[in-house]
């Protein structure tokens, strides 16, 4: 990141699925807010989760149906651009460690599209809470794995020219989605144990998600 790179450039596809990335990092942003600006009451952005925004009533009983299909929309064009990853991934096997990429690409692209289903719906119900898991917990592992792999295959191929600031960046990085990884599950163990964990949940759910975004914006192409 903070050098021109000499080593071999990266492959067109790599190019591709990082722009897809970008896309998706907007697309859910933008989601995001637009459902906030259509929801029938004031969103409690601390101690509300994502998932009241595609609801199909309010916490409070307003019909939320304009915010429900912004989030049902929004949600379903990110499915489709983290499937093109995939696919591209399974497509191009010249790629470094392109089927544990691929597999966890789907395992994200099914949570978000299943995340998509009301949370209220009284018969899909379920399906949106293994969406939430499959989306955050894939996403997160997807992106340590990215981070991970990237380390490995630069010590592998014993790449001398790469700074060492750039050396520092990369294992910073690596570190913070690691964390979140492992914060992500211990959350989801304490919720399963029956402890409480209303007060930070919603806050995290949100840090998660978007510091996995900033860190697939940040890294190279040739990362990828």
């Amino acid at each position: 990141m903070f050098k021109i790179r000499e080593y071999e450039p990266p492959l067109r596809v790599q190019i591709t699925i990082k722009n897809l990335f970008i896309f998706m990092a907007y697309f859910l942003t933008l989601t995001f807010f637009l459902a906030i600006a259509y929801y029938p009451e004031k969103y409690q952005f601390f101690s509300e989760h994502i998932s009241n925004l595609g609801r199909i009533e309010s916490v409070l009983g307003s019909s939320n149906t304009t915010s429900m299909i912004v989030i049902m929309v929004g949600f379903g064009l990110c499915a489709t651009l983290f499937l093109t990853v995939a696919i591209l991934y399974f497509l191009n096997r010249n790629l470094y460690m392109w089927h544990v990429k691929g597999v966890l690409s789907l395992i994200t692209t099914f949570g978000i599209a299943c995340d998509a289903i009301p949370s209220d719906h009284p018969k899909l119900k379920i399906l949106h809470i293994i969406g939430a898991s499959s989306f955050i917990g894939g996403f997160a592992a997807f992106n340590a794995f990215v981070q991970i792999s990237s380390l490995v295959k630069k010590k592998k191929d014993k790449q001398k020219e790469i700074s060492k600031a750039d050396t520092i960046w990369d294992i910073f990085f690596s570190i913070v989605v690691i964390a979140l990884l492992i914060g992500y599950f211990v959350l989801f163990a304490l919720d399963a144990s029956n402890i409480d964990i209303s007060l930070i949940d919603p806050i995290f759910q949100k840090v998660i998600i978007f510091a996995e975004i900033l860190a697939l914006y940040l890294i190279d192409n040739i990362d990828i």
